[in-house]
């Protein structure tokens, strides 16, 4: 059962630990659902994950705060075109929100190999974790290896930056099946993180 409008936890990164993720529309609420995570510390990748990082190599991705990000009506366009394509219901509002009135604060711009952007992947990072909280992409590639290897590149340079989790949102085994092959994955039921 999924519990909305949680307010007032210790701080952000003790919501994470507790199972919390932020609600979309408001930064101060959480709600709590089955959340996951990839533990960082002794990171080891699959065979799995190396294929993946394989066949995306030519793309390119920079990690920069989202203060420093310049989101312009035409951004804005662009992702709910995107959203619109992929058939999500994610209304231009809360596209708004989270890019410029939220708690998330660094950005991954990945973009093709003639540098146009083909990706924001919105996050948030503390001294101890990470979220890969909401990832847009161009819907040419939804059916590409692309959207894994951003959230799992994510995961990397996390454990690169020496944090000790990075929270991966929602999860149930029919949604984000992706996540289960993530390194490290844990996921939050009965008030305690389980190996998968």
């Amino acid at each position: 059962m999924t519990n909305f409008n949680i307010t007032n936890p210790d701080s952000i990164d003790q919501a994470y630990q507790q199972g919390l993720l932020p609600q979309r529309n408001q930064k101060n609420l959480f709600y709590q659902e089955s959340s996951c995570r990839s533990v960082l510390k002794n990171l080891s990748l699959s065979s799995e994950n190396r294929r993946i990082i394989r066949k995306t190599a030519p793309f390119l991705f920079e990690l920069i705060p989202l203060t420093d990000f310049n989101y312009t009506p035409a951004i804005q366009k662009q992702i709910h075109q995107w959203v619109k394509a992929l058939n999500w219901e994610f209304p231009t509002s809360s596209i708004r929100t989270i890019f410029t009135n939220h708690i998330f604060n660094y950005l991954a711009v990945w973009s093709d190999n003639h540098h146009h952007p083909i990706a924001y992947l919105v996050t948030y990072m503390s001294a101890d974790i990470s979220h890969a909280a909401y990832l847009f992409y161009d819907p040419a590639y939804s059916h590409h290896d692309l959207p894994i290897r951003i959230v799992l590149q994510f995961v990397i340079d996390s454990a690169q930056k020496n944090l000790k989790y990075t929270y991966l949102g929602r999860f149930s085994p029919d949604l984000g099946f992706y996540k289960r092959t993530l390194p490290g994955f844990e996921y939050f039921q009965n008030n305690q993180w389980l190996k998968y």
